[in-house]
């Protein structure tokens, strides 16, 4: 054979080996893919093939209801008597049988128990209101009893606090009431010719002030008798003989003026 033959024979046996490589691959990779598909289970089958339990939720559960200790038995019962006597009004009595006792027993048992707390409450509140009720009605005394019955419940109401105040207010207004009208002159008894003007005569209006004096005009221009003037101040006196003088045409008005704070005017007898 000749060389040329040789190469060309060799090169025809590579190229065979060549596309045979190429055509396996091709041929091979979709069974690769196939076979590993079924190896796979679809999830929808997955989904409805196995069934997973859930556990049981806290709702789903049964609840275990506990029984109450002799303890809480106990403080329960107190509090059950306190209540009756509340509503019965046994607040402090009788000493062995009252509301307070079973409270505060309640509270010592249980301190913070809500009921106890507000059966305490309670009593304190009536307590002061019947102080208040007392103090309305000028008894004092029997105020200061019931204030004195709350302390002895819960010293630390705040509501104590504020009847007392309000009871002390109340008596210290009263009392000074009483004062201003005991310092307070009696209305004097007017006789006849005798006449009281306001003492804040000449803070009212020029037509006030004549309305008022008029009365005085018309008895002095009647009779023509004298008249005395009881004013603390001398000028105002003076202005209110001008007033009376000016209206009397007939004659001239004898007066006579007196530092005195009566605010009076009187007629006097020739």
């Amino acid at each position: 054979m000749s060389k040329n033959l040789v190469s060309f024979l060799i090169a025809v046996v590579f190229l065979t080996g060549c596309q045979g490589n190429v055509k396996s691959t091709e041929k091979g990779q979709p069974i690769q893919d196939v076979e590993v598909k079924k190896a796979l289970p679809a999830k929808a089958s997955v989904n409805q093939s196995v069934d997973i339990e859930k556990p049981a939720t806290k709702a789903s559960q049964p609840k275990v209801i506990k029984a109450p200790t002799a303890f809480e038995r106990l403080t329960q019962r107190l509090i059950e008597q306190g209540e009756m006597a509340l509503s019965e009004e046994r607040f402090l009595t009788p000493v062995d049988d009252n509301a307070n006792l079973y409270f505060q027993a309640a509270l010592g048992r249980d301190p913070g128990n809500f009921r106890a707390t507000q059966g305490i409450t309670a009593i304190v509140d009536v307590y002061t209101q019947w102080a208040w009720q007392a103090a309305r009605n000028g008894d004092y005394k029997k105020a200061a009893k019931y204030l004195d019955s709350a302390r002895s419940v819960n010293p630390e109401d705040p509501a104590i606090i504020e009847m007392t105040s309000r009871v002390s207010d109340l008596k210290a207004k009263r009392q000074q009431a009483a004062k201003v009208s005991k310092t307070k002159p009696e209305p004097k008894v007017l006789k006849e010719g005798q006449f009281l003007l306001p003492e804040t005569l000449f803070s009212l209006s020029e037509e006030e002030i004549i309305a008022k004096i008029q009365p005085i005009i018309d008895e002095v221009a009647k009779a023509d008798r004298p008249v005395a003037i009881y004013w603390p101040n001398d000028k105002q006196a003076r202005l209110i003989y001008q007033i009376i003088n000016s209206r009397v045409p007939e004659f001239r008005v004898r007066a006579m003026t007196y530092h005195r704070a009566d605010y009076m005017v009187e007629l006097q007898q020739d």
